[in-house]
């Protein structure tokens, strides 16, 4: 199975699971997931009506936006990284124009437990420390964006654990992908 093949049966897989899923298993999957696997996921999750605060504010940190604070422009930003740009960018106006579904869960870009720090006081990764401050930025991270998100803030770490999840997916996901490319190196021995 060549990596476009692969790549467009995960994104069907897991839109097709993301459809049905709960809140706490959209932050898993952007908490989660690997970034290398290409965006056409990420762009998906961007568009859907179904994104709640807590999931488009982990996005956004996920995407890292402290890298592009150092680029005034999309068109300042090496080609290779513009998507990265337009997607956190995308998030911004959701928030702004408030179209994002209602809050159910919550999540802190300042305790992010997915990321545990082990630090008792302080057990999630502060990703707001990411923020690029004074004049070396060229833009600042809105504050909203910056802001923890009212409600309970699920224990990723602990949920993808117990629950069996590699990089974003749920077993079921991981399963298929790996029984399509067992599927596929047969075929290709024949």
């Amino acid at each position: 199975m060549d990596d476009e093949n692969f790549d467009a049966l995960y994104v069907d897989l897991m839109t097709e699971f993301l459809s049905t899923a709960t809140p706490t298993q959209w932050l898993a999957v952007v908490t989660t997931m690997n970034y290398d696997n290409g965006s056409a996921l990420t762009d998906w999750i961007i568009k859907q009506p179904r994104l709640e605060p807590a999931v488009a504010k982990a996005l956004y940190w996920y995407l890292q936006p402290g890298y592009y604070q150092h680029y005034a422009s999309e068109d300042k930003v090496p080609s290779v990284n513009r998507k990265g740009w337009a997607r956190i960018h995308a998030l911004v106006r959701r928030f702004e124009e408030g179209k994002l579904a209602p809050a159910t869960i919550g999540w802190d870009p300042a305790n992010d437990l997915a990321s545990p720090t082990g630090e008792e006081q302080h057990p999630g990764y502060n990703w707001t420390s990411e923020a690029v401050k004074g004049s070396e930025a060229k833009w600042q991270i809105p504050a909203t964006l910056l802001a923890a998100v009212a409600g309970t803030q699920p224990d990723i770490y602990a949920y993808v654990d117990d629950q069996g999840w590699e990089e974003g997916m749920p077993p079921h996901v991981r399963q298929a992908l790996d029984e399509a490319m067992e599927e596929d190196e047969l075929d290709n021995e024949d």
